[in-house]
């Protein structure tokens, strides 16, 4: 007899003892027979609806793994709400007249309103990147430290009224036909923030070797863009000669107030800053005007002498020869007329052998050059770097190419916030930097 007999719509399964262990898939195999005749399907074997059994249990099975799944989703959405949630009842949580006195309450940090300049969006300090998708050795991974939060905090601790009035003098300025950065070194407002010091020692220091000691005394620093110097002073400390130039005549006055110790120069070139150091250092000297310590004095002759006696000694004019160091250039590369001219420039300024380059660049990369009247205008000079619309790692990508089209090798570099002080409307205001580490190639 053959194991089953065929009718129209249903299949006869012979009768075979049943161990008590199969029972419940007896049981089940039963109902599926049922089914079968109910609703007029053929069932061809018993293996065959033993197989659709395991098939439906499995499909059981994955329902409730992708339920879990979509559980455990929900979870972790529902707990990233909460904890927004919280920041938003806490910094809601802070009285009015705190925020108005500028004495913001211990958890005033975790609260504070940052706002990315590039697209607008509002984030908190815990939302600010440091890391990268590009696996390089060259990469150094920074944390947001103190000194960072300090200064992200600054415009919080002073009086909102303060904030209020100084942004309507901004204003005022700013309709008189002065460009931002006038204005703004007019009030002392709009201060920078680049790198901390743990920062500068962890990601600069270490390229500069053992000599750091002896750099304290006769090493040489240029600044190409050095604002008040706010940014400046962290790599300052390395040397004993400090150079800096500033194309804003408010804001390169400012810097000589606030550092006399440093040769500040007013000027957006840098073909000649050399010889402008020289001779300015000798006028106040000769003068009597100079504001420099005693100290700073002897290491700026000593720095200039060296170089000039260098310079005779191989023959050469004094605007080709290596002189510095380092030389730092801070979010300065996208507001140059000619960048590729800059980078040429920057590279016979530094000594053949061991200077270094610190370059910061903001991303994505918008370059344009700011005019006296506070218009803009496209560069004459234009880069090869990624579009606005792209990530802040392929803007890496292609600067890294420039950096080797014009003589350096990228040594280390880091992505960290450009942060500028706060204002009545936000606690601060942020871009994304790259800054990069270069060694001159010969």
């Amino acid at each position: 007899m053959s194991l089953f007999a065929r009718s129209r719509s249903i299949a006869i399964i012979p009768s075979v003892p049943i161990p008590k262990k199969r029972a419940s898939e007896s049981g089940k195999r039963s109902s599926i027979i049922n089914r079968a005749i109910k609703s007029d399907t053929t069932i061809v074997t018993a293996p065959e609806a033993e197989a659709e059994d395991l098939e439906e249990e499995s499909e059981k099975e994955s329902e409730e793994e992708s339920e879990q799944n979509t559980i455990k989703s929900s979870m972790i959405t529902m707990k990233k709400n909460n904890d927004e949630n919280k920041v938003i009842q806490k910094e809601r949580g802070q009285p009015k007249w705190r925020k108005w006195l500028g004495q913001p309450n211990a958890g005033a940090l975790d609260s504070l309103r940052v706002i990315c300049a590039h697209c607008d969006q509002a984030l908190r300090p815990r939302h600010i990147p440091y890391s990268s998708k590009l696996e390089l050795v060259e990469f150094v991974e920074l944390k947001r430290d103190r000194e960072t939060d300090e200064f992200l905090m600054r415009s919080s601790r002073r009086p909102q009224i303060y904030n209020v009035a100084k942004a309507a003098m901004c204003t005022k300025l700013r309709q008189s036909g002065k460009s931002l950065t006038e204005a703004n070194a007019m009030l002392g407002r709009g201060k920078m923030f680049v790198l901390s010091e743990a920062h500068a020692d962890f990601l600069v220091k270490e390229c500069l070797g053992d000599d750091v000691d002896e750099l304290r005394n006769t090493g040489s620093y240029l600044d190409i863009g050095c604002g008040e110097g706010e940014v400046t002073q962290k790599l300052a400390r390395y040397f004993g000669s400090v150079v800096t130039t500033e194309s804003s005549p408010q804001m390169a006055k400012r810097c000589a107030d606030l550092h006399p110790e440093w040769t500040v120069i007013e000027t957006d070139k840098i073909s000649d800053v050399f010889v402008r150091a020289r001779e300015q250092n000798e006028d106040e000297d000769a003068k009597k005007i100079s504001r420099k310590s005693t100290i700073s004095k002897q290491r700026a002759r000593a720095f200039f002498a060296n170089i000039a006696d260098e310079t005779n000694n191989h023959n050469i004019n004094n605007n080709d020869a290596g002189k510095f160091d380092c030389v730092g250039m801070f979010n300065v590369l996208d507001r140059c007329d000619k960048p590729f001219t800059m980078l040429q420039e920057i590279r016979n300024l530094l000594k053949p052998e061991t200077g270094l380059l610190v370059i910061a660049v903001v991303l994505p990369f918008r370059p344009f050059v700011e005019l006296d009247d506070g218009r803009r205008r496209q560069p004459t000079e234009k880069l090869p770097i990624a579009t606005p619309s792209s990530s802040w790692e392929a803007g890496v990508t292609d600067l890294f190419e420039v950096f080797e089209q014009s003589g350096f090798k990228v040594l280390k570099f880091a992505r960290v916030p450009y942060i500028c002080e706060g204002d009545h409307l936000a606690g601060a205001y942020i871009l994304d930097d790259a800054v990069f580490v270069l060694k001159r190639v010969q």
